[in-house]
């Protein structure tokens, strides 16, 4: 899904990790993701952290068997320290979505805030707070999931 979709990923050698209904991991090697300090450039950092979220939506939306464009909205990140080997990004559903699906539903539009954490050593290195907004597609004949 994501290379198709965002191509930039596959340069990223961005992969899923997991999924397990209410968390999503993904991966990526710092090799093609490092900067002029040989740590994660920051730019990836947010990339990988925006595309969990993203992709954390989107699996949701297969599993409620929506058609809808997610686009983030507004993203604030922390970096508190830097990456010196492949990292990984966990997203987990915050305690609001079942709110979020039900307006979802109901209005066609939604917004959410997710939060996706890199990790170093089961510290957290860098933090995005994300506003996703979710907007039914108008119906068609056509699966673009």
């Amino acid at each position: 899904m994501f290379h198709e979709l965002i191509p930039i990923s596959k340069q990223m050698g961005i992969c899923v990790v997991s999924y397990d209904g209410q968390s999503l991991e993904l991966a990526a090697p710092l090799a093609a993701n490092i900067n002029h300090q040989q740590s994660a450039f920051g730019g990836s950092l947010y990339s990988i952290a925006a595309l969990a979220g993203w992709g954390m939506i989107q699996l949701k939306l297969n599993e409620m068997h929506l058609d809808c464009n997610t686009v983030i909205g507004k993203g604030e990140v922390t970096y508190k320290r830097p990456v010196f080997d492949d990292f990984r990004c966990r997203c987990c559903l915050p305690e609001s979505y079942p709110a979020f699906a039900s307006a979802l539903k109901e209005s066609g539009k939604a917004s959410i805030n997710l939060e996706a954490v890199v990790s170093v050593d089961g510290k957290p290195a860098m933090t995005l707070t994300g506003q996703y907004v979710v907007t039914k597609r108008p119906e068609t004949n056509r699966d673009t999931r």
